[in-house]
């Protein structure tokens, strides 16, 4: 799916106002669950029956909810039939899975808005700044400004990001 593509799907069903991200899954129909028993793994979506669940670390702290939550609303708004196999691991920040880019570049479209982000860019601010100042993580943000040059904003990236730090995350 191409950035433009990406980008509608998130602004579809992007929430009015602020990043309730609990709210959304809810408006969307899906039933969100915690799970306490996680050790390792931050998100889960399932699609069976026509019933869709997000399984969620009741560890992650309040930068990371939003950002896992999303990732998974990206798989049930892009991914739906991939899931209905059964339980569907993905893995966030993988970079190197199609499937995983187009679920974190969701996420990053539905929580980050380009003309903020746009605005800390041309004031001078570096990525690092923009991403604590907006409350997400750094490598979050390296997709959102990838896709953000895929539309045509005058944007020059001189960092990628870490395909594999998720895996160093623990909830």
């Amino acid at each position: 799916m191409d950035s433009l593509k990406l980008y509608q799907a998130a602004q579809q069903v992007k929430p009015a106002a602020g990043h309730d991200m609990l709210t959304l899954a809810k408006d969307l129909g899906i039933c969100v669950e915690f799970a306490d028993d996680y050790k390792h793994l931050l998100g889960m979506y399932f699609n069976k029956w026509h019933h869709r669940f997000i399984f969620l670390n009741s560890r992650l702290d309040e930068d990371w909810l939003p950002m896992v939550l999303a990732h998974e609303i990206g798989h049930d708004q892009l991914h739906r039939e991939l899931a209905k196999t059964g339980l569907q691991e993905f893995e966030l920040f993988r970079m190197n899975n199609r499937t995983e880019y187009e679920a974190n570049a969701f996420a990053a479209h539905l929580l980050l808005d380009s003309d903020e982000v746009y605005h800390y860019v041309r004031a001078g601010e570096d990525v690092a700044s923009i991403s604590q100042r907006m409350h997400t993580n750094i490598n979050l943000m390296l997709i959102k400004m990838r896709e953000m040059v895929s539309l045509g904003y005058d944007l020059r990236l001189t960092d990628t990001a870490d395909s594999h730090f998720f895996k160093n995350v623990r909830a």
